[in-house]
């Protein structure tokens, strides 16, 4: 007699737990700023990660590119190494090569094939609101949502594409 109310109660918590919604991903938010001829805009997450687009003056011309900084490259990048960047936005997926700096990953599109893949991955972010990544090489991989990218990402840049 004392099972089926604990198999009741069991039941019970399982069907609350299935019941209730999964917790909701953290949406990100893109900030737009400038700083020493450098226009940039980063996504930003609570969780201090960080992943942007910048277009800079080098040397009387534009020169675009990515940025990637986020907690756990501390132990997983080590620098002047390079690491493949593997994208997916809406099903489409792209591939850049990173260098990192410090704690850092950088892309910079200095030839017209680099520009083409930097321009595609701006206009297809813009145009979304998921994003997801991976390094295979350190077994990273992170899934942004984002509302505001289109706003933040307007004409950032016109001067490098």
């Amino acid at each position: 007699m004392m099972a089926v109310p604990r198999f009741s109660s069991l039941f019970l918590l399982v069907m609350l737990a299935l019941a209730a919604p999964a917790a909701a991903q953290e949406v990100a938010e893109w900030e737009r700023s400038s700083a020493k001829k450098i226009d940039y805009a980063n996504m930003v997450t609570k969780k201090g990660e960080l992943f942007g687009f910048y277009c800079r003056e080098l040397k009387n011309k534009f020169v675009g590119g990515l940025v990637m900084k986020m907690p756990l490259f501390t132990t997983m990048v080590r620098d002047e190494q390079t690491y493949s960047l593997n994208i997916v936005i809406d099903g489409n997926r792209d591939s850049v090569t990173l260098k990192a700096k410090d704690i850092e990953l950088w892309f910079e599109a200095v030839d017209l094939n680099q520009q083409l893949i930097l321009a595609r991955l701006y206009e297809s972010i813009k145009s979304s609101h998921r994003l997801q990544m991976g390094i295979a090489s350190i077994g990273w991989r992170g899934s942004y949502d984002y509302d505001n990218a289109a706003e933040k990402l307007d004409g950032l840049m016109d001067k490098c594409l």
